[in-house]
């Protein structure tokens, strides 16, 4: 009997255990189901606080009328007449209370007096308020901000994939077709053909740059020495700038005669007359912003106006290779560099680069290679002309994305440069004016600051049409002298585009309707850069295939795509 109970309490100690390891186990599974949702619910959450507050940032944006200084997206900040900012009429306010302690205490028709006086002297300070200055904050690019949320991030991975599928189109076709795979390595050779020599001029230009440094400053210390001459001092100025203006032509007219003179390929040229336009905006903005600085006899900080003739050449040599055009003695920076961020933005203008290779293959050369040669009437034109429109979207918003995006964005990160807004959300604009703001701000906030302001208040005399007006003029010239000499070719399509057509269109779309002037603004981008690299490529390759004769000037400016057919 013993050993029968003391063999049940076993059996029932044994199921006991196993109940006790079942249950366990149940605990333990339902603790990670829960931890497990648990998680998933914080990162739900999470991903809603974090899209909420994406979504007021860029519902604030949008508000243009409303946007202060608070919001990150804000580019600028408003200046009275006198060149304060509203905070520092604000600071002020502690001296406005002292003159009215000082006004009770005078004669009640002194009172009136100062009281009138005081009214004429707002209406006028209202009247002649300042235009705004550029503002730096640490800020992310657009797009940056916007991938967080999942829902775009979704969107990006589907134009991956449509990359990756046409890049296995491309090698399928290659290896069926052609017998071999090129991967696009004959334009790349053709394309960035004597770069080494692009390389060597870009060295020169820099040393001419740090040059310009040295000589500046050579202009500062000698005209505080002259200050009690101010005879000697004016004409010393005047001399300095009719230099500062001969180099800077000086330095335009060598980077374009030496396009030619080397016969440089199409990307070869845009690279050496893109850096050499960017060094020369860059030189612009250190003088004309130190100058005045200078001229007014102290150099203005972030807290107070203290004496100081000159900016390191340390600053001067960060703001060469920063990715801005507007000079500041120092911006924000980060703390440290993301090396993975800055992977992937190269890697994106690599595969950027591979894809306009393939469509200058697939649809470029394919479509024009023997223009000049064939029949051409109004059918064949239309044909080539639509054919080209969804290559040429792809190539205008590639190259949005591979300069304005990735380029930028992997220079401020080797450079810890805090101000990511390279552009807006050009995207949804439903005006022109709009788009052109909003499209490249680096380049618009140049145009802005040293050109429109300065024409606004000592050209055009406050005339905000005729400062708008040449700025257009000036963005369309250097547009069209980049794409001329690069191709190398007299053909001011662009310029047609941009300072005729596009100049119109901002006045005509102003009061347009925002879901039709968006459609309209989207239809017109494609249509016109459709239309743009059709025909620049048709004259591209009439010139080549065409066998023109120029014996007389009409033979130079009359395009080549007209003499083939006429």
């Amino acid at each position: 009997m013993a050993a029968e109970s003391q063999a049940k309490r076993m059996e029932e100690s044994q199921q006991l255990q196993f109940v006790r390891e079942k249950l366990l186990a149940f605990q333990k599974k339902m603790i990670g189901d829960v931890e497990q949702r648990m998680s998933c619910l914080i990162q739900d959450v999470m991903l809603d606080i974090q899209q909420q507050q994406l979504r007021q940032q860029f519902d604030n944006s949008t508000d243009r009328t409303s946007a202060g200084n608070g919001n990150i997206w804000h580019n600028r900040q408003p200046q009275t007449a006198n060149g304060k900012s509203a905070e520092s009429d604000i600071s002020d306010s502690p001296n406005l209370q002292s003159d009215a302690a000082a006004q009770n205490e005078t004669t009640p028709a002194s009172k009136q007096h100062n009281n009138e006086k005081e009214k004429q002297q707002q209406q006028q300070k209202q009247q002649r308020r300042g235009l705004p200055d550029k503002v730096f904050a640490f800020r992310e690019s657009y797009l940056t901000a916007l991938l967080q949320v999942e829902h775009m991030r979704t969107i990006y991975n589907i134009f991956y994939t449509i990359l990756v599928l046409f890049f296995l189109n491309v090698i399928c076709y290659d290896y069926f077709v052609e017998g071999h795979i090129n991967f696009a390595f004959d334009t790349f050779n053709g394309g960035l053909k004597r770069l080494h020599y692009v390389m060597g001029i870009w060295l020169l230009e820099h040393i001419f740059v740090l040059l310009l440094f040295y000589a500046f400053r050579g202009w500062a210390i000698m005209r505080a020495k002259l200050q009690t001459h101010n005879s000697l001092q004016r004409f010393w100025s005047h001399s300095s700038l009719i230099m500062y203006i001969s180099a800077q032509l000086v330095f335009g007219y060598v980077s374009t005669s030496l396009c030619l003179k080397l016969n440089l390929p199409f990307v070869s040229a845009c690279v050496l007359l893109l850096e050499s336009t960017r060094l020369l905006m860059k030189m612009h903005a250190f003088v004309r912003y130190n100058a005045a600085r200078v001229l007014a006899g102290k150099l203005k900080t972030d807290n107070e106006p203290c004496p100081a003739p000159m900016p390191s050449l340390q600053s001067y040599v960060y703001f060469l290779f920063a990715p801005t055009l507007i000079y500041r003695d120092s911006y924000p920076r980060t703390t440290h560099i993301r090396w993975k961020f800055a992977l992937c933005r190269l890697l994106e203008m690599v595969a950027v680069a591979f894809l306009y290779a393939f469509i200058h293959e697939r649809h470029i050369h394919e479509h024009f290679h023997l223009f000049g040669k064939e029949p051409m009437g109004a059918s064949q034109l239309i044909v080539k002309l639509f054919g080209m429109m969804l290559p040429s979207a792809i190539i205008f918003l590639c190259g949005f994305y591979m300069i304005l995006h990735s380029w930028l964005n992997f220079t401020s990160e080797l450079l810890r440069f805090g101000d990511r807004m390279f552009y807006k959300d050009w995207w949804t604009s439903h005006t022109y004016d709009t788009y052109y703001r909003n499209w490249n701000v680096v380049v618009h906030d140049w145009l802005y600051e040293y050109v429109y302001k300065d024409c606004y208040k000592y050209i055009c005399k406050g005339s905000k049409t005729a400062s708008s007006l040449l700025v257009f003029m000036i963005s369309a010239l250097v547009h069209e002298q980049v794409l001329g000499f690069a191709l190398q070719m007299f053909f001011p399509v662009m310029f047609v585009f941009f300072g005729v057509v596009g100049v119109a269109l901002v006045f005509l779309m102003r009061r347009a309707p925002k879901t039709l002037g968006n459609i309209f603004l989207w239809f017109s981008l494609i249509l016109g850069n459709g239309m743009l690299i059709s025909l620049y490529a048709m004259e591209y390759y009439a010139k080549r295939n065409c066998e023109l004769s120029y014996k007389h000037w009409t033979d130079y400016v009359t395009p080549a795509l007209w003499r083939c057919y006429h």
